[in-house]
């Protein structure tokens, strides 16, 4: 990994970093059960690769930045590799799917991490040249609050008369609503994070 600078990119991608190792939690003790070995840390490297293939992002040269969002008093996720904030803020790592720059985003005590996820998101689609942004969040949660986010955007640019097009979003989640919408699409969060653990298919029978 190599120092950059803190930039929006063409594809985003937003992380709630509690939610997210607490769903690591829970793989991690269901599948080492059921497959009968114990699982280490996840690759943060390969699921984030594995997050922009689900969404639909084609392997090229690109430019990807990542916010990881975290309670102020985490220092890490425990069950990523790389996973502690201070390792992964302002770093980067080019692969397949291009450069993904990274940075680390405390939450401070005057707001919360719904918040500040919603903010980021209305923020992201507010940047013109960010094309994709794909969210990894507590949609059980937050996820109504996103969904308002976003159709409000639209709203906003019909009324306007914007000729700047709707960003291309996907909201990863554990639990797709099965209600289709032209402004986001849902997409499962379980696959990516099954293989950054290193499950195999073959293991589930």
């Amino acid at each position: 990994m190599s120092e950059t600078k803190n930039t929006w990119s063409e594809n985003v991608v937003l992380v709630d970093c509690a939610f997210l190792d607490a769903l690591l939690k829970d793989f991690t003790a269901h599948f080492s059960q059921m497959i009968g070995r114990q699982l280490g840390k996840a690759d943060l490297c390969h699921w984030l690769d594995c997050l922009l293939l689900d969404a639909g992002i084609p392997a090229k040269e690109q430019q990807n930045f990542v916010a990881f969002i975290h309670d102020k008093a985490s220092k890490e996720m425990p069950r990523m590799n790389p996973g502690r904030f201070a390792q992964l803020d302002g770093q980067a790592f080019n692969d397949h799917l291009g450069e993904f720059v990274m940075n680390a985003y405390p939450v401070e005590q005057m707001t919360t991490t719904r918040e500040f996820m919603n903010e980021s998101l209305r923020a992201a689609m507010e940047v013109p040249d960010v094309k994709r942004i794909m969210v990894v969040g507590d949609m059980m949660a937050y996820g109504e609050d996103l969904k308002k986010s976003i159709t409000e955007r639209k709203k906003m640019l019909d009324e306007a008369k914007q000729t700047e097009p709707m960003k291309s979003i996907t909201l990863f989640t554990m639990h797709p609503s099965g209600t289709p919408s032209t402004l986001y699409k849902e997409v499962i969060l379980g696959y990516s994070v099954m293989s950054a653990l290193g499950i195999r298919s073959d293991e589930l029978g």
